[in-house]
């Protein structure tokens, strides 16, 4: 019951603060939606059977359309990374021509140009910085309830834990990618906020994701996380912009992590991750996590006969002729590549890969860019957003490193939060002048 009165409480509270307070809660809504995909709940069939999602993008739409006149100075193609989506998406539905497998080449397409178009929507929806803090939050939101989900159901697939996925992230190392680089937001506005209340939801939602990565048992995420937070404390321990006590606050956040992750941590955990150091030489005959990297240099290997990809699946149908025979690949020698690098390039060649880097490349420069006049006006929390929102990405980039989520929908949200940061602090201010 409880879950289906957050499910309930959340459509009904967008909605209102939708019309109340600001369109971009529709898409807050649509963010919340998306983690908790009722069709496949066990509590699904307590709340009416409708196409949700559809209806909360068509209350975007209509939000959009009623304050158009408000919105329509964020051009969409002010920020970088936009463009080289809209280019992602051309080379998309060009790379059909080449689709070994046009049925779910064709799906993955719908899927996708469906995802621009939401997030096009959202961009034009954020037009400024607590709108911007809004849709963090409700990303934060999503997750909390994700890892309150894998806190009910607790391990139910030997050492980790199945049937939590999204719409598209079934599998729970998506799961897993998805949720890790909200913890880096959950810390940053845990640091910036002033309200007691504040600190207690940010800490709170915390704990559940973090105990949530435990319970997937995610080794790819776990590096993801890893490198995300060291990025964030990295910067905010050695730069040189400091907030009184931040040092120290740096040095408390660590040990404070640290107990809690000795208390949330166990046994299975530790060995799972341990075996990632003892996996580092491949076994031809008994297929472990090293293995990808011969399904990586057969992806490599692929791009040079198939210049131009072979569309979505692409790996999967050639990687028999591509992984070496005697190499154990498990029930089947058709699999997917395990890396999103990778993907790019066996399913839209070259110029896919090229295109990933250049949006991933757009990102930095866009916050870098609002971090040197955070820098300039010694805007020491505004330039640390800056550098949460990086860690955040890093930590998806790093994650994604070992999985397919070329197309991940939680990809493009953090690279559009990177597209309203610069649009909110350089392109509109500019304007104005």
């Amino acid at each position: 019951m409880l879950n289906v009165l957050l499910f309930l409480s959340s459509i009904l509270g967008g909605i209102l603060l939708t019309f109340i307070l600001s369109p971009v809660f529709s898409f807050v809504l649509y963010e919340i939606m998306y983690f908790f995909n009722p069709k496949i709940r066990w509590w699904g069939p307590m709340v009416p059977d409708l196409r949700y999602s559809f209806f909360i993008v068509l209350l975007m739409a209509g939000s959009l359309v009623l304050n158009y006149s408000k919105l329509s100075h964020n051009k969409i193609f002010a920020a970088p990374q936009i463009k080289w989506i809209y280019l992602i998406l051309i080379l998309i539905f060009a790379s059909s021509l080449v689709a070994v497998y046009p049925e779910y080449h064709g799906e993955s397409q719908v899927f996708f140009l469906k995802s621009v178009i939401i997030m096009t929507v959202a961009y034009k929806l954020i037009d400024t910085e607590a709108e911007s803090d809004y849709v963090h939050w409700g990303y934060i939101f999503g997750c909390w309830y994700l890892s309150f989900m894998a806190f009910q159901i607790g391990r139910n697939a030997g050492d980790r834990i199945e049937g939590i996925g999204t719409v598209d992230a079934p599998d729970t190392n998506m799961v897993a990618a998805a949720i890790a680089p909200s913890l880096i937001f959950c810390l940053y506005y845990f640091w910036v906020s002033n309200k007691k209340v504040w600190k207690l939801a940010f800490a709170f939602a915390g704990v559940f994701i973090a105990n949530a990565l435990v319970l997937i048992n995610s080794r790819g995420s776990f590096i993801g996380l890893v490198g995300g937070l060291f990025y964030f404390m990295f910067y905010m321990f050695f730069s040189s912009m400091q907030e009184k006590f931040q040092k120290a606050t740096v040095i408390w956040v660590v040990v404070l992590g640290l107990s809690g992750a000795a208390f949330i941590v166990d046994e299975s955990f530790i060995q799972r991750m341990q075996g990632m150091a003892s996996n580092k030489e491949v076994n031809v005959e008994v297929e472990s996590g090293a293995t990808r990297t011969i399904f990586w240099k057969a992806a490599w290997d692929m791009a040079k006969d198939h210049p131009f990809g072979a569309g979505v699946n692409g790996f999967e149908f050639y990687a028999p002729f591509y992984i070496p025979e005697n190499v154990n690949t498990g029930a089947s020698r058709n699999r997917a590549v395990h890396s999103t690098w990778f993907e790019a390039l066996s399913e839209f060649g070259y110029l896919g890969l090229f295109f990933l880097i250049m949006m991933l490349r757009s990102c930095f420069w866009a916050t870098g860019k609002c971090k040197k006049l955070f820098k300039e006006q010694k805007d020491v929390y505004r330039y640390f957003k800056m550098i949460a929102l990086e860690a955040a990405l890093i930590s998806f980039i790093l994650s994604m490193t070992f999985i397919n989520r070329y197309r991940a929908e939680i990809l493009y949200w953090l690279i559009l939060f990177t597209a309203c940061a610069y649009n909110i602090y350089i392109v509109k201010p500019n304007k104005k002048e």
